[in-house]
C-alpha cells in the first residue's frame, strides 16, 4: 500500500510517513465574512440575518494523524529517538523558505498514491509522546498536523477535484439503478448479520463494494449517497448500483 508523503517542491526533498493514518479530515471554509464598516459590523433591528461580504477566496484544511514509533522506522537506519522521525515534518511548519524576500514555511505536496496530490504549506504541528527509554528519550510519538491547500482553485486544471474527476466516472444520482449488491445485513452473510439492526461494515469493505460497482475503489461514497445512507459504517443491503458514464 501506497504511504502519505510530503514532497517539498523547491529542493524536491521527500519525507515518507511509517504508517498511513487511519483519518484524514478535511474542510473547507468559503470566503464569506459578516459585512464590516468603521464602526464595527453592519447590524439592523429588522434584519433576519448579517449582511454579508463574500470576499471570493475561502480556506481547504485536512487534518492528519500520524503515528511514529522508532521500532517502525526501517531496519537500515539506526533510530533511538522518534525525534529523529519526526523533526523533518516539524521543519515544514517552520519559515525556512524565502518568496520575494520574506520567509514562509515552504510550499509541500501531499501525495498518497494516486488519490491524493495536493499542493499546500503546513501550519500547525502537534506531538504527544507516550513511550520513552531509559535516559527519557521518546521512543513513540502520535503527530497532529495541519495542511492548508494553496495554489489552483480545486475545479480548476492541475486541482485535486480536476484531477480527481478525469479519472473517476462520473454518477448519475438520479438515474434508476443498473444492478445490486449484496452486503452483509441482508442475509447473504449470516457471519456478519446483526439480529436487531444493520450489520457493522468493515471500513476496508466499503471500498471492495466501490470496486465492484465502478471498477474502482474511491466512487464508495456516491454509491452510499445514491442509497440514502447516513451511517457509512453501519447499514444493511442490498445497495442499488447507479449508472456511471464518462467524467467531464
Amino acid at each position: 500500500m501506497d504511504k502519505v508523503a510530503f514532497l517539498i517542491e523547491e529542493t524536491g526533498e521527500h519525507f515518507g510517513c511509517l504508517l498511513n493514518p487511519e483519518s484524514v479530515v478535511m474542510t473547507r471554509t468559503a470566503g464569506v465574512e459578516a459585512r464590516k464598516s468603521s464602526g464595527g459590523r453592519l447590524t439592523g433591528a429588522g434584519l433576519a440575518d448579517d449582511p454579508l461580504m463574500f470576499t471570493g477566496g475561502g480556506r481547504t484544511e485536512l487534518k492528519l494523524d500520524l503515528l511514529f514509533d522508532v521500532d517502525l522506522a526501517p531496519t537500515n537506519v539506526e533510530v533511538s529517538d522518534v525525534r529523529q522521525l519526526t523533526r523533518p515534518i516539524w521543519a515544514l511548519a517552520e519559515n525556512s523558505a524565502e518568496v520575494d524576500r520574506q520567509l514562509r514555511p515552504p510550499l509541500v505536496m501531499l501525495l498518497w498514491g494516486l488519490a491524493w496530490s495536493i499542493p499546500g504549506v503546513i501550519t500547525e504541528v502537534a506531538e504527544r509522546f507516550d513511550r520513552f527509554g531509559a535516559d527519557g528519550s521518546p521512543l513513540r510519538s502520535w503527530l497532529r498536523l495541519t495542511f492548508v491547500r494553496i495554489g489552483s482553485a480545486a475545479d480548476a486544471e492541475g486541482g485535486e477535484a480536476f484531477e480527481l474527476a478525469r479519472r473517476l466516472p462520473r454518477v448519475d444520482l438520479t438515474a434508476p439503478p443498473v444492478g445490486s449488491l449484496p452486503v452483509p445485513g441482508d442475509g447473504s452473510d449470516a457471519g456478519l448479520d446483526l439480529p436487531d439492526g444493520p450489520a457493522t461494515i468493515d471500513p476496508a469493505r466499503l471500498g471492495l463494494l466501490s470496486l465492484t460497482a465502478f471498477g474502482n475503489e474511491l466512487q464508495w461514497k456516491e454509491l452510499l449517497t445514491y442509497n440514502d445512507i447516513d451511517d457509512p459504517l453501519r447499514f444493511s443491503g442490498p445497495l442499488a448500483v447507479p449508472p456511471s458514464g464518462e467524467g467531464p
